[in-house]
């Protein structure tokens, strides 16, 4: 049974130190009986650790990234933001003319700033040392997949729709999706569900609140990450994302804008990129590299779409636990789910 091919991956990987636990889930549209869940391995690297199970809720990371996208894809479709837009046109403090929404979702803003370095100042130092940020190159030109991006993208939300930005994502994302156990900074009473991600020299054990350091800094709130989440609200978002890109989804954009989202936008020589998602990622699409898109998450999270085959998958785990040194393995670990998949 593929439930078992699933566990017994999951099984190697914790034997392997990539992971102490995971949760697998996915859906496809043929399958009558719905959402597919393995949840095996505990919280941490110890058997007293909390067991995983189907619904605990982890730090999906970067997975932020593409709801953020979303967001900003929703408000394109709804005539209130547009790609063509440069920057300085919504966030009047920021100095990068030749930018656009466009550049920030494809990473090709050839903006460079290490947050995490940024945001030992506090966060009014880390937003003035983003808005006074120059493109290193032409705007357009080159991939490179950095956090000021979509970070830069989740303020442009926030001027758009006069909401902070958990507000502005639940609305035009989360609630529409019905990703109901999807949120930033997760009440204390969830703790108990949230494995830890990491021992860091400041902070100690790293818990039920965000691992990224500058999202920390920022209030737990981004928009490139900060999000925490079940794997049934990730099945459900790739499942909307499929509506959407039948052009019934839940956020009403607009399915030819929904296709540029999945269809990549940068050449072929360089990393590829659709509008917020990524493709043509051989570490973690497997099989399906050549039709999936998909986004991972620093902490070990990954969600992947395969329009063709109507397939949506997603894993979460805690891969930074106890350090966040990456394993070598844990991009094998993805494709051999993926493989079991297919």
């Amino acid at each position: 049974m593929m439930s078992d091919a699933v566990y017994a991956s999951i099984d190697n990987a914790i034997m392997r130190s990539i992971t102490p636990g995971a949760v697998v889930g996915w859906w496809r549209a043929d399958a009558p009986t719905g959402m597919h869940v393995v949840a095996h391995g505990h919280y941490e690297y110890t058997t007293t650790a909390p067991l995983v199970r189907a619904q605990t809720v982890y730090d999906v990371a970067s997975i932020t990234k593409i709801v953020t996208a979303t967001a900003a894809l929703a408000l394109v479709s709804r005539g209130e933001l547009s790609l063509t837009q440069q920057l300085p046109t919504v966030l009047p403090n920021n100095c990068a003319r030749d930018v656009t929404l466009t550049h920030l979702l494809t990473h090709t803003s050839g903006l460079r700033i290490r947050l995490s370095t940024a945001a030992s100042a506090g966060a009014d130092a880390l937003w003035q040392a983003v808005h006074a940020t120059q493109p290193s190159q032409q705007p357009g030109s080159v991939v490179e997949y950095a956090n000021v991006n979509t970070l830069l993208l989740g303020a442009v939300i926030e001027c758009a729709t006069g909401m902070p930005l958990d507000r502005a994502l639940t609305e035009l994302v989360l609630t529409p999706a019905q990703m109901t156990t999807t949120c930033f900074n997760p009440p204390s009473t969830w703790y108990d569900d949230i494995p830890p991600t990491e021992i860091d020299d400041l902070r100690g054990v790293v818990r039920g609140v965000v691992h990224d350091e500058s999202c920390a800094a920022l209030g737990g709130v981004a928009g490139h990450a900060g999000l925490f989440a079940p794997v049934a609200d990730m099945l459900r978002f790739g499942q909307a994302w499929l509506a959407t890109l039948d052009g019934a989804g839940p956020w009403q954009i607009d399915a030819a804008l929904a296709q540029m989202a999945v269809t990549c936008q940068t050449p072929s020589n360089q990393l590829g990129c659709g509008l917020g998602w990524m493709m043509r990622r051989q570490s973690f699409m497997g099989r399906y590299v050549n039709e999936a898109v998909g986004h991972t998450g620093f902490t070990g999270p990954v969600i992947g779409l395969v329009p063709s085959q109507r397939l949506v998958w997603s894993v979460l785990c805690n891969r930074t636990w106890p350090t966040r040194v990456m394993p070598p393995q844990h991009h094998g670990f993805l494709t051999d789910v993926i493989q079991v998949l297919g």
